[in-house]
Parts: C-alpha cells; sequence; structure tokens
C-alpha cells in the first residue's frame, strides 16, 4: 500500500481559481497595510473575511480573566475568515503579528459567486481543509513536537500576548519557566535558545526573550508533519 503523500497547508488561494474568478473574487475589495499589534477581527464586529498578501496573522481565543490560546497562523496568500464566506466564524479574534498587507473583501459579493462557482467553492474548501490542519498542528506541536519547535511555539505564543499589552514581541520568562512550560529541562532550554540566537530569530536578556523573527519562529512550528 502506498503511503499518502505529506499535505502542505501554505495554500497560496489565489492560485486555485482561474483568471475569470481571481477577478471576480476579489472585486470590490480594498487593500490596507496593518500595523503590528492591531486586531482586525473581533468576534463581536460584523463578519469579515481577507487576503492575506503579506505578513503573518494570528487568530487566538480568549476568556474574561484574560488567557489566550492560539488556533492557528495565517500565513502570506493564504485566506483569512473562510468561515465567514461558507457559514458564520469561530469566536476567536485576529491579531496582525508583523506589519501585513491585507486585502478586505467583499463578503456578500464572494458568498455569490461561491454559490455560483463550483471552482471557488472547491478554493474554499481547500482553505478551510489547511486550517483543519493548522489547528491540528498547534495541538500536537506542544507535546510531540520537538524542543526547538515546543519552544518556538511557547516563545510565539508568550510573545503575541506580550504585543496586545505592550506593543512589543517579547516573552518575559526565565529558562527554568520555560522549561516547565515545554516539559523540559532548564539545560535543554538553554541550548535550543543559544541555537535560536544564534540564527537571530531572538535575542535574551535576563529574563527576557525577544522576538526578532516571528515569521521564521512560525516556520518552525508549522514545520511540524501531522
Amino acid at each position: 500500500m502506498q503511503a499518502p503523500s505529506v499535505v502542505r497547508d501554505d495554500v497560496d488561494f489565489l492560485s486555485l481559481l482561474s483568471d475569470v474568478n481571481r477577478r471576480r473574487f476579489l472585486e470590490g475589495s480594498t487593500k490596507d497595510v496593518y500595523a503590528a499589534g492591531t486586531v482586525i477581527y473581533h468576534p463581536d464586529g460584523p463578519y469579515r473575511a481577507f487576503l492575506l498578501e503579506r505578513g503573518l496573522v494570528r487568530g487566538y481565543t480568549s476568556v474574561p480573566d484574560g488567557r489566550q490560546a492560539s488556533v492557528t497562523f495565517f500565513h502570506s496568500k493564504e485566506l483569512v475568515g473562510g468561515t465567514a464566506i461558507a457559514s458564520h466564524p469561530p469566536l476567536i479574534l485576529v491579531q496582525v503579528v508583523v506589519k501585513s498587507t491585507l486585502i478586505a473583501l467583499d463578503l456578500e459579493g464572494v458568498r455569490r459567486l461561491a454559490a455560483t462557482e463550483n471552482e471557488v467553492l472547491a478554493a474554499i474548501a481547500v482553505h478551510l481543509a489547511s486550517r483543519i490542519r493548522s489547528a491540528y498542528r498547534l495541538i500536537a506541536v506542544r507535546s510531540l513536537g520537538s524542543i526547538r519547535q515546543r519552544l518556538a511555539y511557547d516563545l510565539l505564543e508568550r510573545a503575541c500576548r506580550a504585543q496586545l499589552e505592550l506593543g512589543r514581541l517579547e516573552a518575559r520568562a526565565t529558562h527554568a519557566e520555560l522549561a516547565d512550560s515545554i516539559g523540559s529541562s532548564r539545560e535543554v532550554v538553554s541550548r535550543a535558545l543559544s541555537g535560536l540566537r544564534a540564527d537571530e530569530l531572538i535575542e535574551t536578556l535576563p529574563g527576557l526573550v525577544r522576538v526578532l523573527e516571528p515569521i521564521r519562529l512560525a516556520e518552525i512550528v508549522r514545520a511540524f508533519v501531522i
């Protein structure tokens, strides 16, 4: 029996459409650049859908006491808010992690197009499947990923929370606290931090890790295959 091929999640959404449907999909859209730390979607607001032309965006949920959990990260060329096209979106918030260019779609126009064009509907289905795999990955990587992957996720999660509060991508935690968080030892985490620092993804101070390259950290997490 032939083993299934690995399906990548870096879906260039527009590449799934013909030239005609690509133009129709983008009719009525507007393009804007959003600053890092901007929350572009809140469940209390109107339904929205975007194409992420360039950047990194985080989908997360929160509870009244302030705790948060990431559910997915959106990368360049991906659709953000596909569930709003097919149905109603989950109760999540969407945060711009780095300065990003997004195309805000005409949601009603895209819904009408998806209702009449099978190619558009199929592209949205491919997108939604990739989002499910992304969510599964974030669940699995926390316990099954390599030390580097688990640490990358932990730092990215802490830094995104700090960005909303302080405007900076930084993780305030000691090596021992990071080790406890990812289920490892202080010595192993210190070596992994040294590797990330050598790759110029982070810089460290006592009790503080500054994230310099969040997109590259997110790519380390995305490399975990399920």
